[in-house]
């Protein structure tokens, strides 16, 4: 008999069809990955998957409902929370500037609310289009993006009305207190954008390409502190793993565990605005997420002044405590081979000081109790009158509270069961209200 009239084993389909299954499967599961995450497809790889899963029909009409509406509308976890919930006797005389998506713009706005009584005091609208067209950017990932996905993060609003801001992985852009460009700066920028005393601008960015052992590191991710006039010039752009490096580092950049790409994580950069016991003016806080570390800096001289890894874990918003200690938001999350879990259930807010070397965490009831639990962003501010303002960004909540309770609580809602993305939004006192001169005073 013929060999091509042979039988194929009936074992050997099955092994066939089971294999296919598992294929599609995951690659199912890796295009729901991939649209369901704000950075949305930011690799090769990711476009790649988008590529050809857009081909199929039955696979464009899968990606076609994946689409519909922004990446910045959340899935609901505070159904219980109507907007504003007070969860005791106060009225709170603070603002919020914040930063979340407006359905019925259909893309990333700011809004400057009060929290008295949620009143919209301001609200400013970039128009990515012109954005985009008068940026003239080299950044082909942030520029081709759905206009509706563009995340507006972390806005840093001046006394003339005016936001600096990124979109994460995205150049830096101004924009005046009417929503029109002042300025953008090309590159690539991302997380925190503050500024010192001088006014200049300080924020994350990335080299690319990096010269960082770059025969030995091909793919790295080289995150840069980064100095930009109040005109938006570079003024100075450093390396973090080179300033590590420099200063007696590597163990810690490249000697505990397996190397990934993403080595440092920068994630923010806080000037000192006065001269404290342990540092001066000028110095810088920062915090290197992937390395649990944060350290004090001092650009005039390229020196390490302090570094400490923990105890938190994968941090967010370290800043400076008066002029003797720092805070650090920890997000007390573990990465489990491309999985994010939380250590103990919930966030923590760490007080180093360092006169005495000792950490704090008088904030642990409250965080427990209100089950704050971003995995990867997030920030927290010690205000005034020592309470904390949390914003639990992969979650998409506000709240203030003290040592032991929850005072309130807000989401964005835009649905009954979805809510707006938030992009860490900022607190403001009625003091900082009281000096921006570009709101009109009755």
């Amino acid at each position: 008999m013929p060999a091509m009239n042979r039988k194929i084993p009936l074992w050997f389909v099955l092994l066939l069809l089971w294999f296919s299954f598992m294929g599609a499967l995951a690659f199912g599961w890796d295009v729901w990955r991939i649209k369901t995450s704000r950075q949305g497809a930011h690799t090769p790889a990711d476009r790649a998957v988008i590529t050809i899963a857009s081909s199929p029909s039955l696979l464009k009409e899968s990606i076609a409902e994946l689409n519909q509406g922004s990446q910045l509308i959340s899935h609901d976890d505070y159904p219980d929370v109507k907007g504003f919930k007070v969860e005791k006797n106060y009225t709170d005389s603070g603002y919020i500037l914040l930063a979340t998506f407006s359905k019925s713009k259909d893309q990333s706005v700011v809004k400057l609310v009060r929290l008295a009584d949620q009143k919209v005091m301001y609200e400013w609208t970039p128009n990515y289009k012109l954005i985009i067209k008068q940026a003239g950017s080299t950044n082909k990932y942030w520029s081709s993006q759905a206009l509706h996905d563009l995340r507006l993060y972390r806005p840093l609003l001046l006394s003339d009305g005016s936001l600096i801001f990124n979109n994460l992985l995205s150049p830096l852009i101004k924009i005046d207190k009417n929503s029109k460009v002042l300025w953008t700066v090309d590159g690539i920028y991302h997380h925190s954008v503050e500024l010192d005393t001088e006014g200049n601008i300080w924020v994350p960015s990335v080299i690319k390409p990096s010269p960082f052992f770059s025969t030995i590191l091909t793919d790295f991710k080289d995150d840069a502190i980064t100095e930009i006039s109040p005109a938006g010039r570079m003024i100075l752009r450093r390396s973090v793993a080179q300033i590590l490096f420099d200063n007696g580092y590597r163990a810690l950049l490249l000697g505990e565990g397996p190397y990934e790409k993403d080595l440092v994580h920068l994630n923010e950069i806080q000037p000192a605005l006065i001269t404290g016991k342990y540092w001066m003016k000028g110095d810088l806080l920062i915090s290197a997420r992937n390395r649990s570390a944060v350290f004090l800096y001092r650009p005039s001289t390229n020196k390490v002044l302090w570094l400490q890894t923990g105890p938190w874990l994968n941090q967010h918003d370290a800043r400076f405590l008066g002029d003797t200690a720092i805070s650090v938001f920890g997000n007390d999350m573990v990465r489990v081979f491309g999985d994010e879990r939380l250590l103990n259930g919930h966030n923590e807010e760490y007080i180093f000081n360092f006169k005495t070397g000792k950490t704090t965490t008088p904030y642990t009831e409250f965080l427990k109790v209100a089950k704050v639990s971003t995995t990867n962003e997030g920030r927290a501010e010690i205000l005034q009158n020592g309470d904390l303002f949390v914003e639990e960004t992969n979650k998409n909540r506000v709240l203030r509270g003290n040592s032991k309770e929850v005072i309130w609580q807000y989401v964005d809602r835009i649905g009954d069961r979805s809510i707006a993305a938030l992009s860490c939004s900022t607190f403001i006192s009625k003091e900082e209200f009281a000096a921006l001169t570009f709101l009109k005073r009755k």
